[in-house]
């Protein structure tokens, strides 16, 4: 550590901490120290040092704080610990002081070794000077001979002021000054040069590919123009018949539409074009000087842009599929492109697990519309068969051959487009193009020739979208000609109840014969099924939802609005349609029979002496339906007459009418059709019959209980149900009679008589209008009614429930008067035939 003098004293020497330094200090330690100049022009290197006093001033305060600290900590301590810090405290500062005391020490040698370090910076110091004045001279040196001044061009001034020019500058300038600019008329003759150049060239053996035939030859250039691919410029820079063609610009036709946004549309690097282009061309004039083989110039050039414009094709139609899966098509579209070279894109369609393509055979069950680029097949020789061996082997043979083989596309477009409808094995209809604009038109020329899987893609203007719904159009309407063809086999539904309809963008409805190609083609008619379940009453149009390919069912909109189709009947049949298509005959039909039950639930509440009776579920404590007068005092008597615990009750569950399971299984064993046979039967309690059996049966007997049992299969079946007390269990019945009933002539003795009245109209039985309204219609007709009531094809009006309520409560007073007559020994006749076939009828009752 170097420290500075305190103070310097008037005689010269310096004082070190107090004390007069000795000359032999100030000389040096060998006295002889005189050095040449003064020692003022020494510089002073003060860097890292500080005064010694400020070393002895920080060391004496740090021990005195260190002492005040001890004294203050040491009264806490025990002896021994005060002892430890004292002695620690003595030993670091005896250390201390002794490093202070050395240091000290050493300082009185302080001036010689401060004059050692300024005379070595004064060397540095010189030594830079030095380095920095060789430095100028050398410079000064290499820059001198650059401006000393030349000798007089004598030579060269002598020669400008004889010549008037000077003859010897550079030829590198002459070619820098550009030429005298060509008059107008050389220009147009050289343009037609050029043009007769490019003329002779192709009519004498440039081989054209039959695509690029439409070309046009004027101002020095040919102009190339494919149709739906490309437009390309080419020109001639030389006169020899092997120099290559020069591309003066190329025009990409393949675009998307206009109208869409920038982040559906895709940029062409037609520069980039141009160059690999010009490649191929240049390389072709040398393989063709070569070897006879290889393909001509504008051979190559056509299957080079050929397949470009196919790849700008699938790019386009790739960007808009992205773009529409994150937007309108999210969750129902699915677009993958091959990686590698980017030849094959496959856009998937109705990905929902909903739709009702998804219901289809396990597999694949995925909707597909695939581009592939692949190679056309080559072309058979066409004068093969009628040449011989020999010229066959001919190179002139073989030559003709290859340039047919060079003039055809070699690369061609395959679109193919795999549909699942959920009815029978998937439609695949494939077609490969060998040109984009043969995208551009449909196979069939007119509406009814266009095939139900086609498409049609304009290259000049690539809309996905519009793809898109030109292919989910035709699927829908394949999959409503499926549901079509299946109602129509199942002969549940004529051809007249069935209607495959189109609305057009006006609102007007047409059937398929009066399509238009245009609609077809831009699928602006929406196709519709509609399904008469009941003959100008009802009807339902089923249509295809076009982006989650899920059918909908709505309630037409011909007919009136009927109360009796509520909305969770078409929603569940929504629901049943999509996973179960081809069903569509068996759902209707079920709806039907639902309908037709409903409207008898809604009727009996209005008709005279009926009760509709409900699953005694739904009030465990009660009887629904039954008067509870009587099952009281038939409890209460039971519970007189014994004493004993009364056997478990086996009532059916969830059945209207409080018997046992057995029984209640044998009612519903002939009800068929359905997955529930409760839900296709129904039970009225007839009111004001509750007395016949009593005076029926044996003296003392039980009152019973008659109900109509309706159960609906194909058609209305109507039973008498006669419900008798379980003779030990008083909260049960037995059921004691089932009488079918045969409604056919009772419906057509009441469609006669409303007819007479004037209550009902001649075009209600048929639907026909035909004929004067007063006329009356046959036998037939009015059977078909009554049958079209039965099957649920039309509704059943008030009257018709009234007349069978009617003819049950005549029945039962039949069969009283009968009983009555038997007992009395009165002989007794019919005079006409009973409704009942059954045997459980008049003749089981009056035997």
């Amino acid at each position: 550590m170097h420290t500075t003098n305190d103070q310097l004293l008037p005689n010269g020497t310096q004082a070190y901490n107090g004390e007069i330094a000795e000359p032999w200090m100030q000389n040096g330690a060998s006295g002889d120290t005189n050095l040449s100049g003064s020692d003022a022009e020494l510089p002073q290197v003060d860097a890292k040092m500080i005064p010694l006093s400020i070393t002895i001033s920080r060391l004496i305060t740090y021990a005195y704080t260190e002492l005040v600290t001890l004294v203050d900590t040491l009264p806490a301590r025990t002896d021994a610990d005060r002892r430890s810090e004292i002695l620690k405290y003595t030993d670091h500062m005896t250390d201390m002081l002794t490093k202070l005391l050395v240091l000290v020490r050493w300082a009185k040698h302080a001036p010689q070794i401060q004059k050692c370090q300024n005379i070595i910076a004064y060397l540095d110091s010189q030594n830079r000077y030095f380095d920095c004045a060789v430095d100028s001279i050398y410079a000064a040196f290499m820059s001198m001979p650059g401006v000393r001044m030349r000798n007089y061009d004598v030579g060269n001034a002598a020669e400008i002021l004889s010549t008037g020019s000077y003859q010897r500058l550079p030829v590198a300038i002459k070619r820098m000054v550009p030429p005298p600019k060509l008059s107008k008329h050389q220009v147009r003759e050289t343009l037609e040069a050029i043009s007769g150049i490019i003329r002779r060239r192709i009519l004498c053996g440039e081989p054209v590919p039959l695509a690029m035939r439409r070309y046009v030859i004027k101002n020095g250039r040919i102009v190339f123009t494919v149709p739906g691919e490309f437009e390309a410029q080419l020109t001639l820079l030389q006169y020899e018949d092997n120099i290559p063609w020069h591309i003066v610009s190329v025009r990409v036709l393949v675009a998307g539409d206009s109208l869409l946004p920038s982040e559906q549309q895709i940029a062409v690097n037609t520069r980039q074009i141009v160059e690999f282009a010009q490649q191929i061309l240049v390389g072709a004039s040398t393989q063709n000087q070569d070897s006879s083989v290889q393909p001509p110039q504008l051979v190559q050039l056509y299957d080079f842009l050929h397949q470009q414009c196919f790849t700008v094709l699938l790019e386009t139609v790739y960007k808009q599929a992205s773009v529409l899966r994150r937007a309108r098509w999210e969750n129902l579209l699915q677009v993958e492109m091959a990686p590698g070279n980017r030849s094959l894109l496959v856009i998937r369609y109705w990905t929902s697990s909903r739709a009702v393509a998804a219901t289809s055979q396990p597999g694949d069950k995925s909707n597909v519309i695939t581009f592939q680029l692949s190679a056309l097949p080559v072309p058979r020789p066409i004068h093969a068969p009628a040449l011989s061996d020999e010229y066959k082997e001919d190179a002139e043979f073989e030559r003709i051959e290859n340039d047919r083989r060079n003039l055809i596309p070699k690369i061609g477009l395959t679109v193919t487009w795999t549909a699942n409808s959920g009815l029978a094995a998937r439609k695949v209809w494939t077609r490969t193009v060998s040109h984009t604009n043969e995208l551009a038109a449909a196979t069939g020329d007119t509406a009814e020739s266009i095939a139900d899987f086609d498409l049609v893609l304009d290259p000049s203007s690539v809309n996905t979208e519009q793809l898109l719904r030109q292919v989910t159009w035709r699927h829908a309407r394949s999959i409503l000609k499926s549901l079509y063809e299946l109602m129509v086999e199942s002969q549940q539904f004529n051809e007249s109840a069935v209607e495959l309809l189109y609305t057009a963008a006006s609102g007007v409805t047409k059937s398929e014969s009066e399509l238009t190609v245009e609609e077809v083609q831009m699928c602006t008619a929406i196709p519709c099924l509609r399904a008469w379940y009941r003959q100008g009453e009802g009807a339902v149009d089923i249509t295809v939802d076009t982006y989650t390919g899920r059918v909908v069912v709505r309630a037409s909109e011909a007919v009136a609005a009927s109360s009796s189709l509520s909305e969770a009947m078409v929603g569940q049949l929504t629901d049943q349609l999509n996973r179960q298509p081809w069903r569509i005959a068996a759902l209707l039909v079920d709806m039907r029979s639902s309908l037709a039950l409903a409207d008898l639930d809604c009727l009996v509440h209005r008709s005279l002496g009926l009760r509709a009776q409900t699953s005694h579920a739904a009030q465990p404590r009660t009887l629904p339906g039954f008067v509870v007068s009587s099952v009281s005092q038939r409890t209460e008597s039971a519970a007189h007459v014994s004493q004993q615990p009364q056997p478990t009750s086996n009532i059916a569950t969830n059945f209207p009418l409080r018997i046992s399971q057995q029984e209640a299984d044998a009612l519903v064993r002939g009800v068929s059709g359905s997955e529930n046979p409760l839900s296709r039967i129904r039970f009225y309690m007839v009111e004001g019959t509750e007395g016949v059996e009593e005076q029926v049966g044996p003296a003392g007997s039980a009152c019973g209980e008659w109900y109509i049992m309706v159960a609906m299969t194909d058609r209305l079946q109507f039973r008498l149900v006669l419900l008798n007390p379980h003779p030990k269990d008083p909260l049960l019945y037995v059921v004691a009679q089932v009488i079918l009933l045969q409604v056919d002539r009772l419906f057509s003795s009441v469609a006669r008589r409303l007819l007479m009245e004037g209550n009902l109209s001649r075009a209600e039985f048929s639907g026909e209008t035909q004929g004067s309204p007063s006329s009356t219609p046959s036998e037939r007709e009015i059977t078909e009614k009554a049958d079209a009531m039965l099957t649920g094809r039309t509704s059943i009006t008030l009257d018709y429930l009234n007349a069978l309520a009617s003819m049950c409560r005549a029945r039962l007073a039949l069969r009283l008067l009968q009983t009555q007559l038997t007992r009395w020994k009165i002989p007794y006749s019919f005079r006409l035939p009973s409704f009942s076939t059954s045997p459980h009828g008049h003749r089981a009752a009056v035997s």
